[in-house]
């Protein structure tokens, strides 16, 4: 089917139509500093234009007419759009569509019936700014390894199997509208927000510089886009308007996270990299009664520990033990013993294995907030007490690995769970290890830069968010570009 293009257009020379919409199918161009988001949309969703927008063909820069609504169905190679005011008239690119603001305004904005909101579910959702569609295609970020650190398992890239791609093109203070309340209350003080802005700037410019597109989640920034905006936070945005954090003249990375549990870190205690800008600094602002993250604890099996620890091997989990911890109170090393169950041969295996030590907290089987933690165990039954040789009677945390005199006077090596012990009274079965790890621990997140919980104290205590930035970031200017 050919496609339409509107009869005021059908009189223009071809030359001045080609020059109309030279790079008009980028709608980049139109803003200042163009952010461009990843959604994940459900195989087929609608869109709801408000305001002044054009459909553009991206495989030849046609211009396509529409009322207020378009239809976007999933095809393996192309995009297929219905548009409702054309009673359902078809078209299909190999290339996708750009629905474009004719003119950027706040009065402009797009409405989707289905985008998975990060963090919650498929919603109907409203965004500013100009959208791309394209045809399925597998795309990360153009740095890989960096979006890797945040989602090892590439969980948002698998997100969007079997459906269209959805880009979200705005400007940088439009996007952050839609980040800021996402990543703190907008409910929080004022000059809290504020830092939370600029922190966010910085984060986004920076990772925008080096990226394609940026993801809608943690991996990035959480962003739920205009129906996500709150007064307050927008109000942050917009009284620090172009305002950024600087190391030695450039923009800094700046890390921030939940809560510090009292001490940030250095950077390369968390990701292996030195950053001068992110010193580990003493954080008392964080630890105040609103802070829910001050302490926390959390329990974990021994099965669920082994299989976590021990995958793919025969290897039975025997002990867990913190080796390393820096000077801020992060666990950088942990030590995991395990036995053959056949053999009854011991191993250890060394946490992080290969990694960061961040990535600790989702290495043990569990996610844990921090990796500012203590470690014990609980033993089934009270632990394993045991007749050495000389007849006396000692406990142990653990029996695995043992060896145990048999009946016929030869010595086997403990290697199995549930330890079959022969009483007065008949056989009665007993763990011959740990059936529980607790950590207990303070803070949430990597604890690199801002305390989001430390600035909402330092706010509530009437400091900045110059002040807030200071603190957390070291040796930086806070300027207005």
């Amino acid at each position: 089917m050919y496609k339409k293009i509107t009869a005021a257009l059908l009189s223009v020379p071809l030359l001045a139509f080609t020059a109309s919409h030279a790079g008009a199918e980028e709608p980049q161009d139109l803003y200042d500093e163009p952010m461009t988001i990843k959604l994940v949309p459900s195989s087929n969703f609608n869109v709801t234009v408000h305001g002044s927008y054009e459909l553009i063909d991206r495989e030849d820069g046609e211009t396509i007419d529409i009322d207020d609504e378009v239809k976007f169905r999933y095809g393996d190679e192309e995009v297929t759009i219905r548009i409702p005011a054309e009673e359902e008239e078809e078209y299909t690119s190999s290339e996708g569509y750009t629905l474009q603001e004719n003119g950027v305004s706040d009065n402009n904005y797009v409405s989707i019936t289905s985008v998975l909101r990060a963090g919650t579910s498929f919603q109907t959702t409203n965004y500013r700014g100009s959208l791309v569609i394209e045809p399925e295609e597998a795309r990360s970020p153009d740095d890989a390894d960096d979006a890797k650190e945040q989602d090892p398992d590439n969980e948002d890239e698998e997100e969007t199997v079997d459906r269209l791609q959805l880009f979200n093109v705005l400007n940088m203070d439009d996007y952050l509208k839609g980040v800021v309340p996402r990543e703190m209350s907008a409910s929080w003080p004022i000059e809290a927000l504020k830092a939370q802005a600029v922190a966010a700037r910085n984060y986004a410019q920076t990772n925008m510089a080096s990226n394609e597109f940026l993801y809608d989640t943690t991996t990035h920034q959480v962003y739920h886009g205009l129906s996500g905006e709150g007064s307050r936070s927008n109000q942050a945005v917009n009284e620090t308007e172009g305002v950024l954090a600087l190391h030695n003249g450039s923009p800094i990375y700046a890390y921030f996270h939940a809560s510090s549990g009292g001490h940030t870190e250095d950077s390369e205690n968390v990701w292996g990299n030195e950053v001068s800008y992110v010193r580990g600094v003493e954080d008392s602002y964080d630890t105040h009664s609103s802070n829910p993250n001050n302490n926390w604890t959390t329990e974990l099996s021994r099965e669920d520990a082994d299989e976590a620890i021990f995958p793919d091997s025969n290897h039975e989990l025997v002990d867990l033990e913190i080796v390393e911890k820096s000077d801020a109170g992060r666990v950088q090393e942990m030590r995991a013993t395990g036995i053959d169950a056949d053999t009854g041969e011991t191993v250890e295996k060394m946490l992080p294995d290969g990694s960061s030590p961040d990535s600790i907290r989702w290495a043990l089987g569990t996610t844990l907030k921090s990796t500012m933690f203590d470690l014990s165990s609980e033993e089934s039954n009270g632990g394993v007490t045991v007749k050495t040789a000389d007849g006396s009677e000692e406990s142990y945390d653990s029996a695995l690995g043992m060896e145990m005199r048999q009946a016929d006077g030869s010595d086997d090596v403990v290697s199995y769970e549930n330890l079959a012990v022969r009483m007065a009274s008949g056989v009665e079965y007993v763990n011959s290890a740990s059936s529980t790890f607790e950590f207990e621990g303070s803070g949430w997140g990597h604890g690199l830069g801002m305390s989001q919980w430390g600035a909402y104290n330092m706010a509530q205590q009437g400091m900045s968010y110059r002040q807030i930035l200071k603190h957390y970031y070291t040796d930086i200017e806070i300027v207005e570009q």
